[in-house]
């Protein structure tokens, strides 16, 4: 990627943002297509949500099969990234556990989970109160009737993956360049012309918007109204006694206690991750403070020590913050909206990069095809929040 080389005056498809989804819809493009493709990032690549991701791949959605079908294939394709694309990337096999109580929405979430992946072959299984402690013995005392493991569920590195996707993309041609700040979108007789940066203008007449916590605000530039909300996620990282690390060579699964409003996984480097989700605030994606309140560091710590009383004592070795794009439904917006030529993805509310895959191949589809065969997008239409503006209703737990 290059940061300093001049600007293309026109080119066929031009995406704003350097993120998983902006480099993958750039991958992909140029990977199906002979068309001339340009990324533009105000940063670097992975500068912004992608790369505070903690990147976590997995499939339970509950009853919302559209996202384990993307969720599958996503992660097939993270599995082959370097056969497919030509670039390694981390990744990491680490169960996911979803917790339930019987009775409870816990539960009822959790066994719609089930019910989903074995619809799909996914592997999984439901893991009783008995077989639970004897799994995951850290866990003790458990508060939950049963489990339902995502078994084949795993991790990665976020910014790994869109660097992979850029360099691959630019090996097929595409150009990319960081440190463009693109401050508004020519528009002639409803169609898509141009976009005008800080480093001069391009003619196009295909746009993607992939630009994260900004998208909407580009978007109102063409009198479109995309409604997100932004939270400011807090993460700590965790350094494991030595005692937690012998006892327990196999890890511990990605998991949160029900009801929680943080989840736990394993981090490379015999690390953990903790953090927060969908906490109650919207900060400005442009000032937000980067740093972890007190208050909310120190009660993971005790929350994550009362759930795995064996992690007590870890020390922390590194600590920051990420903001999600959420939308009122906590659905994705993937869509082509506005003039002609113009096309969006974002919302996608925290639980966007295990589907990075997905997005950019449906992304290149639109462009180029109008339509995609590997799921309805019409259930990602920014129409969905016209009339009383809440889309597909209250967000569900899989969120």
């Amino acid at each position: 990627m290059l940061a300093h080389d001049e600007l293309p005056d026109t080119v066929d498809v031009a995406i704003v943002g350097g993120g998983i989804m902006g480099t993958s819809s750039c991958f992909f493009l140029s990977e199906k297509t002979d068309l001339t493709v340009l990324l533009v990032e105000k940063n670097s690549i992975a500068n912004g949500s992608t790369g505070d991701s903690s990147a976590i791949i997995r499939h339970h959605y509950g009853p919302t099969e559209i996202y384990s079908k993307m969720a599958l294939w996503s992660h097939e394709f993270y599995r082959e990234f370097e056969a497919r694309t030509g670039e390694p990337v981390a990744y990491e096999p680490s169960p996911l556990l979803r917790l339930g109580i019987e009775g409870d929405s816990s539960g009822e979430y959790a066994m719609d989970g089930y019910e989903t992946l074995s619809s799909l072959d996914i592997p999984v299984s439901r893991l009783e109160r008995e077989a639970l402690v004897e799994e995951y013995p850290m866990l003790s005392p458990l508060e939950s009737d049963f489990g339902v493991s995502d078994e084949t569920a795993a991790y990665s590195d976020a910014a790994d993956a869109a660097a992979g996707f850029s360099r691959a993309a630019q090996n097929r041609g595409a150009i990319v360049r960081t440190g463009v700040t693109v401050a508004d979108i020519g528009v002639d007789d409803g169609e898509v012309t141009e976009i005008q940066t800080d480093h001069g203008t391009v003619e196009t007449d295909t746009l993607i918007v992939t630009a994260g916590p900004w998208t909407a605000q580009l978007m109102e530039t063409v009198d479109v109204d995309i409604p997100l909300t932004h939270s400011r996620e807090q993460i700590l990282l965790l350094e494991p006694p030595e005692e937690f690390l012998d006892t327990y060579p196999e890890g511990m699964p990605t998991t949160s206690p029900p009801g929680a409003d943080w989840y736990v996984r394993e981090d490379f480097g015999d690390g953990i991750l903790i953090a927060t989700h969908h906490s109650a605030n919207d900060p400005d994606p442009n000032t937000y403070r980067k740093k972890p309140d007190e208050e909310v560091k120190l009660r993971l710590i005790d929350e994550l020590a009362d759930f795995c009383p064996e992690l007590e004592d870890a020390k922390l070795r590194g600590q920051y913050c990420g903001i999600y794009s959420n939308t009122p439904d906590y659905d994705f917006v993937i869509d082509q909206v506005g003039p002609d030529g113009c096309y969006v993805g974002c919302g996608f509310s925290g639980h966007g990069f295990k589907h990075g895959p997905a997005v950019g191949r449906i992304v290149s589809d639109l462009v180029r095809d109008g339509h995609t065969d590997l799921v309805d997008a019409q259930y990602f239409s920014l129409d969905r929040f016209k009339g009383d503006g809440k889309g597909h209703g209250n967000p569900e737990e899989s969120a």
